[in-house]
């Protein structure tokens, strides 16, 4: 099903770059010529790590969307590179929207549902370090998720709604609200449909 595999060596990346640079170039002529005079998306997408989904879930093309990623699509807003991206995407690229898209079956957030934070801290102490944004999130609803019949699934909508509420509270976000430059959007991506769900927008 997957192109490459565990085993693929570079000569396999090469050969299945080259395959597909003919393919879009078959089917889009002029977009490499396009992109290779600058980039200007139109969106931003802030959103997981994780191998399953990207901006290609919106049927867009290379130089649509600006991409940053971070496990378990934790934006900080006093992040140096929260800052740097949101302030780069916005100001200077031009953006006109901001996508935040949590996803089911994240791995970060299972972590935390699954009582795995103890061996992480041992075996992976940065990343425990990073997903301590869940963690307090999963205390914050603590009694909302203990009565959820699906506790993962809801700590991700609650970790996207909570990196939502502090992507529009930061100063560059919110001077480009103000002045009508962009809008802000909340999603979550299914993993196992494909589909993604609106959770919060400022439109």
């Amino acid at each position: 099903m997957f192109t490459l595999s565990p085993e693929s060596r570079l000569t396999d990346l090469l050969e299945a770059n080259r395959e597909w640079a003919q393919d879009m170039s078959r089917e889009h002529p002029q977009l490499f010529p396009t992109n290779g005079r600058g980039q200007q998306p139109h969106t931003l997408l802030i959103s997981c790590s994780d191998s399953r989904y990207n901006e290609n879930c919106f049927g867009v093309l290379p130089g649509e969307v600006f991409t940053w990623k971070s496990i378990a699509n934790i934006c900080r807003p006093e992040d140096l590179a929260t800052c740097a991206t949101l302030e780069f995407a916005i100001d200077v690229l031009g953006v006109s929207r901001v996508v935040l898209c949590g996803h089911t079956d994240c791995g970060g957030v299972n972590s935390c549902v699954r009582g795995q934070m103890p061996q992480l801290e041992r075996n992976c102490p940065h990343l425990a370090e990073h997903l301590n944004d869940v963690v307090e999130t999963s205390k914050q609803y603590a009694s909302e998720l203990a009565d959820a019949r699906d506790p993962a699934r809801l700590l991700c909508l609650r970790n996207a709604q909570k990196h939502y509420i502090d992507l529009t509270q930061n100063k560059t976000v919110s001077r480009a609200l103000a002045e009508g430059r962009i809008q802000v959007y909340a999603l979550l991506y299914n993993v196992d449909t494909g589909l993604v769900e609106k959770l919060a927008s400022t439109e």
